[in-house]
């Protein structure tokens, strides 16, 4: 179990396993602790059951949010996220993935989409640095940056000192599949682990850093289950490798903030265990800036509101997304936080949406934005004022 005495461990590519039914004890626990479903004990045994025999559902196939907080509490690793991802598949094989769907997940070469468009709506000067991350001339040095979906669509966060020698490289068609996988669309994973595998043997490189979370997770734990075959000496989060730049003194800070802020957990944080849960903490201790926690974080976080729409029924349906997002601004809100802090973009861009539409006064930063505030530079947010 990922979860013992309330300590998280990390987890493997087992974790991310097919439901185990002779496993399962019906016992509820898994979807009694769902921290976006408000389920009695009786209540999450009947989804429960409900689910194992094929049976409708209430609420869990239509609100789940697939964060995975279930299989931490499932005592016998059944794997029940893994039920109802299964069951989302199988509506997609019968009803097919709705049009609002096809525009929001980043189906190569299904374009537009919703990152094309913004895509195609960048400033001059970002879409010429976005076009240079395609190239696919050799590596110069043993590492590739991978940038992500969502933060080629907010590339001007990698414009920083801390990452001034990383050679970075994506594009759209190169997406981890991250989205394919929460919404259970996994035949098409298979694909993507061929895509990329043609990518990273056209490159080469030995080792992977990656500037998300999720990103982190889905090629150390999930890609490797759908046919991913290149084999790295190492992956890590960008938040590694600037903790370990902080240690070995490379990061200085000119100005520690006077700030306070809440974290907006990324949902495959808790994959990695409380050492890797505690990094952005750590990191936002050493610029001076005080963490203000919400209720729901580490193994019951909730997800940024984005995962509203991951059901089959849901189709990423905009109304959705935003009632999740304004729960959380809410929760932050009652912080008395001066901000929010994320460390995902794929979570800065649901919540600015989110604080704007809701016309709450509370500024979100990415992490990266408050280090460049540390250090003297100019964050993103600043130069758009």
């Amino acid at each position: 179990m990922p979860l013992k005495n309330k300590e998280l461990l990390p987890v493997n590519e087992d974790f991310f396993s097919e439901f185990e039914k002779e496993k399962c004890n019906f016992c509820g626990d898994c979807l009694n602790n769902c921290p976006i479903i408000d389920l009695s004990k009786e209540e999450a045994k009947r989804e429960l059951e409900n689910l194992i025999s094929g049976q409708g559902t209430k609420k869990i196939l239509s609100e789940c949010q697939s964060c995975f907080t279930c299989d931490f509490y499932c005592p016998e690793n059944a794997h029940p996220t893994n039920l109802i991802l299964q069951k989302w598949n199988r509506q997609y094989k019968e009803e097919g993935l709705k049009v609002r769907g096809e525009y929001y997940m980043t189906l190569y070469p299904h374009y537009p989409n919703f990152r094309s468009y913004v895509m195609e709506h960048l400033p001059k000067e970002t879409k010429k640095l976005v076009a240079s991350w395609a190239s696919l001339e050799p590596l110069k040095g043993d590492t590739l940056t991978y940038p992500g979906c969502n933060v080629i669509t907010f590339a001007e966060l990698t414009q920083t000192s801390i990452f001034k020698d990383l050679e970075i490289r994506g594009r759209l068609e190169y997406c981890c599949g991250e989205t394919l996988f929460r919404t259970g669309y996994k035949e098409k994973l298979f694909q993507v682990s061929e895509r990329l595998d043609k990518w990273f043997n056209t490159l080469k490189p030995k080792h992977l850093l990656v500037l998300c979370t999720a990103g982190t997770n889905v090629f150390k734990n999930v890609l490797p289950n759908y046919g991913l075959k290149y084999q790295f000496e190492s992956i890590k989060s960008y938040l590694e490798y600037i903790w370990e730049k902080i240690q070995n003194n490379e990061i200085v800070i000119r100005k520690k903030l006077d700030l306070t802020v809440t974290i907006q957990e990324s949902c495959y944080a808790k994959m990695f265990g409380d050492e890797y849960m505690n990094l952005p903490r750590k990191i936002l201790n050493y610029i001076g800036v005080t963490v203000k926690e919400s209720p729901a974080i580490r193994e019951d976080m909730r997800c940024c509101g984005i995962g509203a729409g991951f059901s089959v029924d849901s189709a990423y349906h905009p109304l959705k997304i935003r009632s999740s997002a304004l729960k959380n601004l809410k929760d932050f809100k009652n912080t008395d936080a001066d901000a929010v802090c994320v460390y995902c973009a794929g979570c800065l861009a649901t919540l600015m949406t989110a604080q704007k539409l809701s016309f709450k006064n509370m500024k979100v930063y990415h992490i990266l934005e408050l280090i460049q505030m540390a250090i003297g530079e100019t964050p993103i947010s600043e130069k758009a004022k």
